[in-house]
């Protein structure tokens, strides 16, 4: 678990408190201590919370950060602002090395090509002034608007991406524990040999490429035409992993992604309509092992099945019991319950889903290994047509679930 999903779950135990107190009409001056403290400490994990929002990116796409930044961690983060895509795709077109913030980067991160960590998307958009087209054009062109993509889910799942330098990757895990019990005076103890499971993950890759023609750059005389495209042949790339870890099936070169690792549970037969449907199936996430209470326990769920949430409210026949729906209840009360557009679709009314116990913090749950850098080739294609191309890749392995134990597949029967 990341240092901004720990403040995260401290933050949500802190409302549950502070709700619990206002309930009281006649708070004790013990209790009315606790509350200050609560409220100064909410306020610091605030604080903390939006400087790790800064370091780790919002929804970290695939990338693991250390709890607490040192201070070479920081300057990482520092020349990950500093540099820029286009610099290192022009640098390849020139046939020349990257220089400044660039090379500097590539040189921290360990890499010869384009660290991963750039693919991270800035929370806002860049302000791009309009340039003026040249004055025969007539024609003033406003900024190119990026493609819009969902932010990352797997960072959310605990499913970190560690660097392999070079080989196979492979990640075991204590699968059988040795037997320990009480015995009698000159007994023998228990012989139960522990076991341990070893699964690899082969390098695949993840490419994207785009084209233009010399002719339209200057037609349009912008200097964020190439750019532009460049962050959005990006974005797509970046897109499309995390589509990959969370819905590959394995099959033709696609990753084997999360879904594919857990058990799918049969179809449930009656549908989800009511606020205590819901609740079910974050009480039925704690196992005493890996969530111990209700706010150790996260779902993500699909689109639809999030809509059918955000309309279910606690209501009975004649009876107001609240006007908060279940959607809103469980981001206060449980480990967090969201929506992403990259989850499936429901298949005969019945959408998947991915439960997530958060309550072991510090231990892998899932991984999901990169072979360190996006690559650029093939910048020459098209040179007699007057076209640059760029193609990028990245090499990833398969979705390793380190404990299982930590995750489940439950489903939804939204419609009948």
């Amino acid at each position: 678990m990341t240092n901004l999903q720990k403040l995260r779950v401290r933050a949500s135990e802190i409302r549950s408190k502070l709700n619990e107190l206002s309930g009281v009409e006649d708070l004790s001056d013990e209790q009315r201590s606790e509350m200050d403290a609560l409220s100064k400490e909410y306020q610091d994990v605030e604080r903390r919370s939006r400087a790790a929002i800064i370091a780790e990116g919002e929804d970290d796409e695939g990338r693991t950060t250390p709890a607490e930044p040192d201070a070479e961690m920081r300057e990482r983060v520092e020349l990950r602002g500093k540099a820029s895509l286009t610099n290192y795709l022009l640098a390849a077109a020139r046939g020349r090395l990257p220089d400044g913030a660039e090379a500097e980067l590539a040189e921290a991160a360990g890499v010869e090509g384009i660290p991963l960590e750039l693919w991270d998307v800035p929370a806002e958009a860049e302000e791009r002034a309009i340039t003026p087209a040249p004055g025969t054009v007539g024609v003033n062109l406003d900024p190119i608007r990026p493609a819009v993509f969902a932010p990352s889910i797997a960072p959310r799942l605990g499913v970190e991406m560690p660097r392999v330098a070079s080989g196979t990757f492979a990640s075991g895990t204590i699968t059988t524990s040795v037997t320990a019990g009480p015995r009698a005076k000159s007994a023998n103890a228990p012989q139960t040999e522990g076991a341990i499971t070893v699964t690899t993950a082969t390098p695949k890759r993840v490419a994207a490429s785009v084209a233009f023609a010399i002719e339209d750059i200057k037609a349009v005389g912008q200097a964020n035409f190439e750019s532009i495209l460049r962050e959005n042949m990006s974005m797509a790339l970046s897109a499309e992993l995390d589509n990959q870890v969370l819905n590959g099936d394995g099959q033709n070169n696609a990753l084997t992604g999360l879904f594919q690792r857990l058990a799918d549970p049969a179809a449930p037969g009656a549908t989800v309509t009511d606020f205590d449907d819901f609740v079910s199936a974050f009480a039925g996430g704690v196992d005493g092992l890996w969530a111990s209470r209700m706010n150790e326990v996260a779902i993500v769920v699909g689109v639809d099945t999030y809509r059918v949430a955000a309309q279910a409210f606690r209501d009975a026949t004649g009876q107001d019991l609240g006007d908060i729906s279940f959607a809103d209840y469980a981001m206060d009360k449980f480990g967090g319950f969201w929506t992403n557009s990259r989850m499936p679709a429901a298949a005969a009314n019945v959408q998947q889903a991915v439960l997530y116990r958060t309550g072991r913090s510090g231990m892998r749950t899932a991984v999901c290994p990169h072979w360190g850098e996006i690559g650029i080739d093939d910048i020459y294609s098209g040179s007699l047509k007057g076209e640059r191309q760029y193609t990028m890749h990245v090499l990833l392995g398969d979705v390793i679930v380190v404990q299982s134990a930590a995750y489940a597949q439950v489903n939804f029967r939204t419609a009948v």
